[in-house]
């Protein structure tokens, strides 16, 4: 049933597809680029074909139990590709879960499910190379940072919180130092995130206009 030619066939096709989306993820210099891809895609056909070749000639029964095993394995590459930052922010996700949708199209060219591989690769291909840029334009009203602010008196720190408000910021954190001094003199450390008013940068203009507002600075 599988063959050299086949089994050459199902590989080489597993491989490409994994590379025309790893390709993409090497340009724009991420984690796992194109051999990472022609790997995993390459090995899931495989996989894929292996218990198909230990049912006919082992007598095993379970088809799908190493192609389900090769999904878990997958996992650990996964969570190696996911890590969070200070801000909060998680990356890594498009990668792991491209990693995920590109083994299944190997594990399905391996079965020779021909059909729904090609369905999931064209899925796949679109949502992780031609959404990529529809992606960033929704992420840049999620922008974040660390925002340090020195105040003359602590009655100032309602003004600040009011202008990032209307200005169409949101806070995140908030952490306060009282500096000491007869005035009050305050110093706070804000975690902003734009939620689709003005830009950090307008946000940051916007306060340094405030008259009880002596410093301000994205860390």
């Amino acid at each position: 049933m599988l063959d050299f030619k086949i089994i050459l066939l199902r590989i080489l096709l597993a491989a490409l597809a994994g590379g025309a989306i790893g390709l993409n993820r090497e340009k724009i210099s991420q984690a796992a680029g194109l051999r990472t891809y022609m790997a995993v895609t390459s090995a899931a056909a495989l996989t894929a074909m292996l218990g198909i070749w230990l049912k006919f000639n082992v007598g095993d029964t379970d088809v799908a139990r190493l192609p389900a095993a090769f999904i878990s394995g997958l996992g650990f590459l996964g969570v190696g590709a996911i890590w969070k930052e200070g801000d909060n922010t998680v990356k890594g996700l498009t990668t792991a879960a491209g990693l995920l949708a590109s083994s299944v199209t190997g594990i399905a060219v391996g079965a020779g499910f021909y059909y729904g591989a090609l369905i999931n690769f064209i899925v796949t291909f679109l949502v992780i190379v031609f959404l990529d840029g529809s992606a960033k334009k929704i992420e840049r009203t999620r922008e974040i940072s660390w925002l340090y602010c020195e105040l003359k008196q602590r009655e100032g720190l309602k003004d600040l919180l009011s202008c990032i408000d209307s200005c169409g910021g949101r806070i995140v954190d908030l952490k306060t130092e009282y500096l000491g001094g007869a005035d009050g003199h305050v110093a706070v450390t804000l975690l902003v995130r734009e939620s689709g008013g003005a830009s950090l940068s307008e946000i940051l203009s916007k306060i340094r206009d405030l008259e009880k507002v002596t410093f301000a600075l994205y860390l």
